[in-house]
């Protein structure tokens, strides 16, 4: 990630004759040299670049790649005073503080060469890993990250041209050619290469800008080898969840064959049976039952998210769930208290079906840990980011921080009779919605669930890894 040096940048701006600025990606200017100021007659900074309606466009367009790239650069008119002067402007992204240095250098034509110097002084600034090279090809600067990367002194990288370079990284010719082509053709150009270094193997990409049609290309190196690790990790996660996936299907299916001809003899009996015999029988059945969900919420589990969305009021979805479990609440002697905004219907994109599966199972859990009664508090609101937040705060036993260590695992329980698929049921679902779950919990004194929602779940991804997500204090 690009940085400022301050010293760098303070050497800079006393030092050099060119107009220099410093400003937010915003497009608000922060500071510039006496130069600049000269150039835009301004005393002081305030302010925005004022441009014409030509440039605003490929103004746009330059502040995209800066951001993209780390720099860019184009031909510009800025209005000073009702006179628009021509300039061209160069500009270096700091990632870390979303600002930039901007090179404005008017009057600028193709047969004019740019500073090089300058231009180095400016990359380096941003510590960026750079090399500059001429039109000819050949390599005129390099900073001393690139010179690490390439493991060459300051004389050897210099004596290099351009495509001797990509050929020492082991590039082969048809990348280079179509590498070369593609800064020709599209102004950026992108490579990805490995590098064998003393830590391991390393992947970085290298993004050539050029500066103008006839002087110099910049190329900014990135070391990229954490992301696509991240990147290849992922693939092979997602594969083997695909075969495990397929795995739990199968053995779904192999175990629902015999107990249905298990359950068919079973009714067969019950015919001739006595009555104390049908008692114990009845045991049977309930307990079919009981595997018969386990085999459906494991299924489940183990299915990819089907996204059957429409626009729903979490509010109806919340109000029926919660008289839905009143009767039981009410047998524990505990009061299901539902709080949110009269003129709010919280309306959202959402699976009705699963947004109600989600509620039973919160809810039953909190009932099951507060066996001496109290309050359920369900409440309803907006955060700051505009997403709906549902919180389930309950009274009871509160939790230990290993359980809550295993709290999403799937088969992890701490009741007598659970199957600890409740709540891994309950994360995917959020997922589905692509919301997240923050669980806080004391022991003694409560549970508490909160639920953000994105409204629109196409539009606002939020993807974070539920476990991440949970707290303690």
């Amino acid at each position: 990630m690009s940085y400022i040096d301050i010293s760098k940048l303070d050497r800079l701006f006393d030092e050099c004759k060119e107009s220099i600025i410093i400003m937010h990606e915003s497009g608000q200017i922060q500071k510039m040299n006496q130069e600049a100021a000269q150039l835009l007659d301004r005393n002081h900074v305030v302010g925005q670049l004022m441009l014409d309606e030509m440039s605003s466009e490929t103004w746009n367009a330059f502040m995209k790649q800066v951001k993209y790239s780390g720099i860019a650069f184009c031909n510009v008119n800025i209005i000073v005073e009702n006179n628009a002067i021509s300039t061209s402007v160069f500009g270096c992204y700091f990632r870390k503080e979303q600002s930039l240095i901007i090179w404005l250098n008017p009057n600028y034509n193709e047969d004019k060469l740019v500073n090089k110097d300058v231009l180095y002084s400016i990359i380096d600034c941003a510590c960026y890993d750079a090399i500059l090279s001429d039109k000819h090809g050949y390599i005129v600067n390099a900073t001393q990250g690139v010179l690490k990367i390439l493991g060459h002194t300051s004389e050897q990288t210099m004596q290099k041209t351009y495509e001797q370079l990509l050929h020492d990284l082991g590039i082969s010719q048809v990348r280079t050619l179509k590498y070369f082509e593609n800064i020709d053709c599209c102004s950026t150009s992108t490579l990805v290469f490995q590098r064998e270094m003393a830590s391991g193997t390393m992947i970085y990409e290298m993004t050539a800008t050029p500066i103008s049609s006839n002087n110099l290309i910049v190329t900014i190196f990135k070391d990229v080898t954490s992301e696509t690790n991240v990147a290849h990790n992922e693939n092979e996660e997602e594969k083997m969840l695909s075969n495990l996936n397929e795995l739990v299907a199968t053995i779904v299916h192999e175990i629902r064959n015999p107990m249905t001809s298990l359950k068919g003899f079973l009714d067969l009996l019950k015919l001739n049976m006595s009555e104390d015999g049908k008692q114990y029988f009845s045991i049977i059945d309930a307990e079919f039952e009981r595997l018969e969900l386990i085999l459906e919420d494991f299924l489940y589990l183990s299915k990819p998210p089907r996204y059957s969305m429409e626009e729903i009021s979490l509010v109806g979805v919340v109000q029926q769930i919660v008289d839905l479990m009143q009767p039981q609440a009410i047998q524990s002697n505990i009061i299901l208290m539902l709080q949110y905004s009269l003129v709010d219907e919280f309306k959202m994109m959402g699976n009705e079906v699963r947004l109600k599966q989600l509620l039973i199972n919160v809810i039953k859990n909190a009932i099951e840990v507060m066996p001496l009664g109290g309050t359920i508090t369900i409440a309803l609101g907006y955060n700051i980011d505009g997403n709906i937040e549902l919180t389930v705060k309950d009274e009871g036993y509160g939790m230990s921080e290993e359980t809550m260590q295993g709290l999403f695992t799937p088969f992890f329980t701490t009741k007598k009779q659970g199957s600890g698929l409740g709540l891994p049921l309950v994360k995917k679902i959020i997922e589905e919605h692509n919301g997240d779950i923050n669980v806080w919990s004391k022991e003694g004194v409560g549970t508490e669930f909160t639920f953000t929602i994105p409204i629109d779940p196409y539009k606002y991804v939020v993807n974070i890894p539920l476990h991440e997500s949970v707290s303690l204090t």
